[in-house]
């Protein structure tokens, strides 16, 4: 857990996890004190087609979790995460399917790795009830992969309607080196189930590779801040000519952006000497 300097708790997790319930190379057990010794606060244990029940682990909260796959007209992996019983779906259910099932259920409904799956922003905006998207999926990176990234992708989506909640996995399978290098930091006043799925479904969540960092919406300007400094910073928009895109020089701890008038939505994302990299939310203009 981190304090910041405004006294706010945000709890370190894990959204996105495989065992060898499914296709995962550790047990349960060994997966859950990994993350643990790693010094996350939750996780989620989301195996295909299995649902892993909640519960807690030395300390650690335990979401339920599941992960649907489908690729019969393109390819979607939903994760569904805090529900409150099992979803119950059989193999063939359609990606909208999964979204409801989890949603009836109290849960939490993530669209996975959208770069790796090559989606499509017209796909996309279609799905209805879409909580949450990784902008980062630690496997789906090198040397497992190569398109970890979906921030170029999702931004596309939302200048054309989508709305989501960004997130960042491990989307562990214990492969090697992927463990640990994704993660959200969530906002909530305690560490429970409620608590969390609560401030995720706000929007109360930093995805992160490593640094944190804190956005508002300051007279005008979209507002980075960043304490322990980091190498440079940059913001993303559905404008095409932003002359304060990015900050640099230096140790940046701050970094401004004129909102404009064209400018339907701002975020920004910052990256550290290490080259590990934090994304803020969406703030949406209109």
């Amino acid at each position: 857990m981190i304090t910041d300097s405004q006294g706010n708790r945000w709890y370190k997790g894990n959204l996105h996890t495989h065992t060898t319930n499914s296709d995962g190379a550790r047990t349960p057990e060994e997966a859950l004190r990994i993350y643990k010794e790693l010094g996350y606060d939750f996780i989620a244990l989301t195996d295909h087609w299995y649902y892993g029940g909640a519960g807690e682990y030395d300390g650690m909260l335990v979401l339920s979790g599941i992960e649907y796959d489908w690729a019969k007209d393109g390819c979607y992996h939903i994760v569904g995460y805090g529900m409150n019983s099992d979803p119950g779906l059989e193999r063939g259910a359609a990606p909208q399917q999964m979204i409801d099932a989890i949603k009836r259920c109290g849960g939490v409904a993530t669209l996975a790795h959208p770069a790796w799956s090559l989606q499509r922003p017209d796909k996309m905006i279609l799905l209805d009830g879409v909580d949450c998207t990784e902008i980062y999926n630690s496997v789906s990176g090198y040397p497992y992969s190569a398109r970890p990234y979906s921030g170029t992708l999702i931004d596309v989506a939302t200048a054309y309607g989508y709305r989501t909640v960004l997130t960042a996995a491990d989307d562990t399978h214990f492969y090697g080196d992927e463990v640990g290098r994704g993660a959200v930091y969530v906002k909530a006043n305690e560490l429970s189930r409620d608590a969390i799925v609560g401030a995720i479904l706000r929007g109360d969540v930093l995805p992160t590779t490593g640094p944190f960092i804190s956005c508002s919406a300051e007279d005008g300007y979209f507002v980075l801040r960043c304490e322990a400094g980091c190498r440079y910073v940059q913001f993303f928009s559905n404008n095409y000519f932003n002359p304060d895109t990015t900050t640099t020089g230096g140790v940046v701890r701050e970094a401004r952006f004129r909102i404009k008038r064209a400018d339907r939505f701002v975020r920004a994302e910052a990256v550290d000497f290490e080259g590990r990299v934090a994304y803020s939310q969406y703030y949406y203009l209109r």
